[in-house]
């Protein structure tokens, strides 16, 4: 919010912003841009790929800033990378140095694939008709899996252009250079 405020000095722009779909963080963020007077219109995440090439550049926040420049966000962030990569629109990531990590996506204690409660994706009875009961007639099997992803990982460099901090803005290539100034070895071993 702060970035987009500062940015709204300097020029006009229109704010695209997705969803966020279980818990649609998007709704509240679209509101929050509309009462600073930004133009702000709030789109699916499916809508992402379709509406892309009507944006000059994509500006999304992190959860993590890893070693090697890729970051770790909400999931559909890497699907909104990819549109961004393939209709030539810039990816720019805002994170504050606080976020920078001096681990590598590969190491065990990353948790990539953290998956969050199913009742965030659905009420309870609202698949009931895809529940059948148990052979034993005593439970109720539910044949539909529910997954729910909580983070994505966007790779670089192939897919980040910028990084803005709050020391400036950072090819993706030096960010290991920028965590390096902040961590010392003795911090991994903790």
């Amino acid at each position: 919010m702060e970035f987009l405020c500062t940015a709204k000095k300097k020029r006009s722009f229109r704010v695209y912003v997705a969803e966020g779909a279980p818990k649609y963080q998007g709704h509240c963020f679209a509101k929050d841009l509309s009462e600073e007077g930004f133009k702000t219109s709030l789109i699916t995440d499916s809508a992402v790929f379709a509406m892309i090439s009507r944006v000059n550049m994509v500006v999304v926040g992190a959860h993590t800033v890893m070693a090697n420049g890729g970051i770790i966000g909400p999931v559909g962030l890497n699907i909104l990378a990819l549109a961004a990569k393939k209709h030539g629109v810039p990816f720019v990531v805002v994170a504050a140095t606080h976020k920078l990590c001096p681990l590598y996506p590969e190491n065990p204690v990353v948790r990539l694939n953290e998956l969050k409660s199913p009742s965030d994706l659905l009420q309870f009875g609202e698949f009931s008709e895809c529940m059948e009961l148990a052979p034993d007639s005593s439970a109720c099997v539910l044949n539909v899996v529910i997954v729910n992803p909580a983070f994505d990982y966007v790779p670089p460099p192939q897919l980040i252009n910028l990084f803005i901090t709050d020391i400036g803005g950072h090819n993706p290539s030096f960010m290991y250079r920028l965590i390096a100034d902040y961590y010392s070895a003795e911090d991994l071993i903790l």
